[in-house]
């Protein structure tokens, strides 16, 4: 039978949705995803911090391939880190079966100052033009130069390759989750750098 946690119920869903506690994980039952099973709450057998996770641990979600665990590590080495499994979801695409999957095993602690959350379409680091890029990023010129031009030799695949291609700090790549995406490389010839 799963341990109890000694707060109330109201303070535990508080801390919960705070990220202090894990949520409480579904477990199987009759092709349903309860949060409760015969009134007592059901706890994971193990959890992962996001924004500290480990390859092994990462390894341990069911379809975590190593492409995305090299991606994750990437990320969380340039200081990038998460706030919510949506962010998590949208930057490896994970299909929305996989991420009920994960959703128990996940704890999304922020380690400093929480940013922003962005509420925009996303924008394609590889085919909008320059001048959009330039005029909803509010980057400096040079940033923008360069990324242009680091585009224009290889279109950018995530944003792990975009943090070290453009050596930017983790605030810059924090600020762009959830807002961009990696299309493909615009048609047609290449734009020159503004300047």
């Amino acid at each position: 039978m799963a341990r109890r946690h000694w707060l109330d119920p109201l303070a535990r869903r508080v801390l919960q949705a705070m990220g202090d506690l894990p949520r409480e994980p579904a477990r199987v039952n009759e092709g349903r995803w309860p949060a409760e099973v015969e009134g007592e709450s059901v706890t994971p057998s193990w959890c992962i911090d996001v924004n500290r996770a480990t390859a092994e641990q990462w390894r341990q979600l069911p379809g975590c391939s190593e492409v995305m665990v090299d991606q994750l590590l990437r990320l969380q080495q340039g200081g990038v880190q998460f706030s919510q499994l949506e962010d998590l979801a949208q930057l490896l695409d994970l299909p929305e079966l996989l991420c009920e999957q994960w959703r128990p095993h996940l704890i999304f602690r922020w380690h400093g100052d929480a940013p922003q959350l962005p509420e925009q379409a996303p924008l394609d680091l590889n085919a909008d033009s320059p001048k959009v890029l330039s005029s909803t990023l509010l980057w400096p010129e040079e940033r923008m130069q360069r990324l242009i031009a680091e585009r224009r030799r290889e279109p950018f695949q995530n944003l792990a390759d975009l943090q070290e291609r453009l050596c930017l700090p983790p605030s810059a790549v924090e600020a762009l989750i959830g807002r961009v995406r990696f299309g493909a490389r615009p048609a047609g010839p290449s734009l020159p750098p503004r300047g």
